[in-house]
């Protein structure tokens, strides 16, 4: 899957080199916020979870169709991360990266600003607890295909775009506190993720 992703960035970098007509790439870079599941039955007087500023950032292009079409793919690293805090014991620090291939059909409406719609392969490279002292497990699923929906608008070489990320199968994040003796997740962690990126194209 990996390769496959490297892959797709290079084909895309070429092609867009070679076009130089209404095909363009470049760079963008921005903020998540990742959605917080609910804890389950065991674990509602055991763990709260808060949400963390995260980030992305990657390659993007933009191959215009038409007047008011585009096909807009990306590749993006993201990371997100949650504090996670039991009533009993210290906390800490739970983090998930991902990999995203986002392929998006935007559609102009009213001057630069187009609406978004697309569908997202979700992989993830990473996932664990910061710090030596680790109080819980995190663990995550990973390869999951999604949805997006958002706005963008186009000025020129930048553009800014702001967007949810879903999945049709939810992607789920569990956790489980290593001072609590049980084998059942306290949390289900389902994933959806709000997504605010700022790009420029050379």
């Amino acid at each position: 899957m990996k390769k496959l992703i490297f892959l797709f960035a290079a084909l895309v970098v070429s092609f867009g080199v070679q076009a130089g007509g209404p095909l363009k790439w470049g760079v963008k870079a921005g903020m998540n916020y990742h959605t917080v599941g609910e804890p389950t039955n065991l674990g509602k007087d055991i763990v709260e979870a808060k949400n963390r500023v995260g980030w992305h950032a990657g390659l993007q292009a933009s191959w215009q169709v038409t007047r008011m079409l585009s096909i807009d793919p990306e590749l993006i690293f993201s990371r997100n991360s949650y504090n996670l805090t039991p009533s009993v014991g210290t906390g800490g620090v739970a983090y998930l990266n991902t990999i995203d291939v986002p392929v998006i059909l935007g559609v102009k409406i009213i001057g630069p600003l187009k609406v978004q719609a697309g569908v997202n392969i979700n992989v993830m490279t990473d996932s664990g607890v910061k710090g030596e002292d680790k109080p819980f497990r995190f663990t995550a699923s990973s390869q999951t295909l999604g949805y997006l929906l958002g706005v963008g608008v186009d000025l020129g070489h930048f553009n800014i775009t702001a967007r949810y990320n879903g999945f049709f199968r939810q992607s789920e994040s569990s956790v489980a506190f290593n001072k609590v003796q049980t084998t059942d997740d306290l949390m289900k962690m389902r994933v959806g993720t709000w997504q605010l990126g700022v790009g420029f194209y050379f």
